[in-house]
Order: C-alpha cells, then structure tokens, then sequence
C-alpha cells in the first residue's frame, strides 16, 4: 500500500514562489511611509497617502501640522534692556549677525520705534531650527509691540501690534503754595503734564506773576488700559485754574484739540509749512512708495522738500520736544509733542538747535537742514501724527480752527457739564471713572 506524500514536486514549488513574494512585499516601504515618516500625520490613516484620494481639507491639515512641528522648533530669548544697553551688543550677546540689525535699523528708518529703548523694556530675539535669527520683537507697552520679520532676501519687514485700549479719568487737585510747578508735582502731576498745561494756559496766564498763594487747580487726568493693566500713557483731558479774579480753563474734545468753556481754542494753530517759505516737494506722501535707494516698496510716511543744507526749520506749533537723535539711516532728527494727540518729526537735520524737554513755540527755529543720513540729496524730511499714526501734512486736516464747529457745539456743551462737575465733586486719587461713563449731570 502506498503511503501519502503530504508535498508533492508542485507544492513545494508553490511554497517557494510565495515565500519569495512575501519577502520582496515585507522589504519594499509603502508610498506613505516613505511620505510621513514615523506615525501617520492627524487626519491620515495609517499607510495612506495625503494625496490618495482623500478630501482637500484632510491635505490642508496635514500641511498644517507640519508647519505646526515646525514654527514648535522656534526659540525665542527675552530681554530686558539695562542701563548702557546697545542694539549691537544686545545682537552680540545672543549670536544674532549684526547684518541683521543693520536690515532691521533700514525697515525702522519711517517709524524710530527701536530709538525709544530705555532701561526696561522688553525685547524677544527668535531664531528657527538651526538658530539662524529670524525676528526681532519689541514691547513698546502692555498694549502695542513691534516686529521685525525676516524674508526671504535677507531684508526686514516691519509689523505694528496693537491690542483693544481704554481710557479711565482720576481727578488731581492742589493749591498754589509757592511756584505752580512745586504745587502740581505735589499733587500728583509729572513734568511733562505740567509743562503742556503750560502750554495749554500759557497764552492767557503768566505762571510766574499771576499767580497767588493760596489760588487752585483741578485737573482730569486720563490713563490709557488694556485689560487690567495701564500702559502708561497719559493725556489731560480737563484742567481748571481758579485766580481770585479769573479762572483760565482748558477741554480737550473729540477732535483732540483743546478749547475753553466758550468753545474757543486755546492754543494757536499749526503753521503748514516748517519753513519759513515753501520748497518744491521732491517726494510726497506715500504709503506704497518704491524705496529710491533699496528698491523695495516701503512706506514715505512723510513729505520731503528739497531744501539745501543750512535752510532754518521751524516748529509748525508749540509743543514741547521729545527725542533728539542721530539714526543711521534717518539721520539727525527731532520730534515734538504738540499737546498729546499732535506729534511732528524732523529728519536728516545738519544741526539741531533745541534739547530734549524744552518748550517750543510755532514759528520757532529749531534746526538747520542738512544730508545727514542715508539720501540721495540735501533735504528736508517732514512728518504730521496724528493719535500716533502718519498724515499727509500739505492735505491732512491740521487743527486751524480758532473755534468749536457750529455742528458739534451741544456735544461740547454736554461734555463741559459732566467734566466741570468732575472737577467739582470727584474723588482726588480715589474714584476712577471710565471715559465712557454717562454725564454726571444733564
């Protein structure tokens, strides 16, 4: 009898053809591994690819995730500026290529904002993956900052941030008891905020002769807040002087000019032109400009006039200077605080004839045009701010006006009531009303 063979010739062929088969498969990668390496991405089952079918939002998120894993590569250093502190040595300290600041200086040459470093503030220093420095970010207050991005010729790009803002009003109050400027630090105010209360009396008041022992002010002070944090910025709203004869007030309106209790203005109006005649425009105002020198589209957030250098530079209003600096792009400047909401700059100055903290007056000379800088010529670079933000001076509505306008006089009215009553019955350094509190009384 013969016995069963359990492999015949053709099985074992069989076996053999299949084990290899096996082999070859378990050896070759699928097209999605080879794609995503380690787990699936989210979104993507496991050995399939993005781009086998699956929907178009599926594709993006996966793309996502990517550049997700890759900006979590990021590293980010935090500094805070100490006395003696320079960008340069800042940039040297983190290995971060003086190159790029110099890229960064140009990008900030329309804004200054790097000019207001002082001891405390913040300053973030990113860099990618493989530490090459990406972007620089500066903390001009808790609510705005500014960011220095790196693209991809190597230049910089510049991007304000600015978070929702506040206003709440304390009441300050004190009595002359020696000069006006001892009596108002007592109470509470800071140099600055005397010196444009000055500015804002000063055409009807003399602080120096006028006033007596015993004479009172009151003043509405605003605090500028995000959330729950000031960001230290300041503004006068009211301010009520009373001499046993005459009380000199001052209101500062939507419009952000201030009046007094007549509607009518207390400060001069601003002078058009910063020279004593007019000079061709060489370059106007231009948000979209294409750069003469770089030949990249950046911003002109001013006028230039074609002055030659040593042409005398006037205020185009009273206010009081700010910075007075020497940026290697922009050259010497100054800027000038007009009241608060007002800010004028002066740029590629050959010299500079005031010092920072002064008092100015329209129509003052405060410097001689130059070429200092980076330009193509001999010019006079000129910018109006308004709230902080660049108009064009030959066509923005400067304040001219010597009065409140017909339309808007019974706002102005209900907004005298509520801030003559402030004055009167508010708390001092207490009670914090919101600026957009309803009227006191109707």
């Amino acid at each position: 009898m013969n016995r069963y063979r359990a492999f015949t010739a053709l099985h074992t062929l069989t076996l053999a053809v299949c084990a290899a088969v096996l082999l070859v498969t378990s050896l070759t990668p699928s097209k999605a591994r080879s794609t995503l390496s380690g787990p699936a991405a989210p979104g993507v089952a496991d050995g399939e690819h993005p781009d086998s079918g699956k929907p178009p939002a599926q594709e993006a998120r996966v793309e996502e995730n990517r550049q997700t894993a890759d900006h979590a590569a990021d590293k980010t250093v935090a500094w805070q500026v100490r006395p003696g502190d320079a960008l340069s040595r800042i940039f040297r300290a983190h290995q971060a290529p003086l190159e790029d600041l110099q890229q960064i200086l140009l990008a900030d040459t329309e804004y200054l904002s790097l000019e207001t470093l002082r001891p405390g503030t913040r300053l973030d220093l990113t860099f990618d993956g493989e530490d090459r420095f990406t972007a620089l970010t500066l903390h001009l207050d808790p609510a705005r900052k500014v960011v220095y991005t790196r693209q991809q010729d190597g230049s910089f790009v510049h991007q304000a941030i600015e978070a929702d803002t506040y206003w709440v009003t304390e009441v300050l109050r004190g009595t002359i008891n020696g000069s006006f400027y001892a009596s108002a630090l007592r109470a509470g105010l800071s140099r600055a905020q005397i010196l444009l209360i000055d500015q804002l009396l000063g055409h009807g008041l003399n602080f120096r002769k006028d006033l007596r022992a015993g004479d009172q002010f009151s003043v509405i002070l605003g605090h500028e807040m995000t959330g729950e944090h000031s960001t230290g910025n300041t503004r006068i709203d009211a301010i009520s002087l009373v001499r046993s004869s005459r009380t000199h007030n001052a209101f500062r309106f939507d419009d952000g000019n201030y009046y007094n209790e007549h509607g009518e203005s207390v400060t001069p109006a601003f002078l058009r032109w910063p020279t004593q005649k007019p000079y061709r425009v060489s370059s106007h105002f231009n948000l979209n400009r294409l750069h003469p020198i770089t030949g990249r589209r950046a911003p002109h957030n001013g006028v230039d006039f074609a002055t030659p250098v040593g042409t005398p530079i006037l205020s185009t209003g009273d206010g009081i200077v700010r910075r007075v600096g020497n940026h290697p792009y922009a050259g010497k400047y100054i800027d000038i605080d007009h009241g608060g909401t007002y800010t004028t700059r002066y740029l590629h100055l050959h010299k500079i004839l005031v010092r920072r903290g002064v008092q100015v007056q329209r129509g003052q000379r405060i410097a001689l045009s130059g070429n200092t800088g980076r330009s193509t010529g001999p010019h006079l670079h000129f910018e109006f701010h308004i709230n902080g933000r660049p108009v064009d001076p030959l066509t923005a509505e400067i304040p001219t006006a010597a009065a409140i306008p017909q339309a808007a006089s019974a706002r102005f009215a209900a907004q005298l009531r509520e801030r003559l009553a402030v004055m009167k019955y508010a708390g001092s350094r207490s009670d914090l009303l919101t600026a957009e509190s309803p009227p006191l009384f109707n």
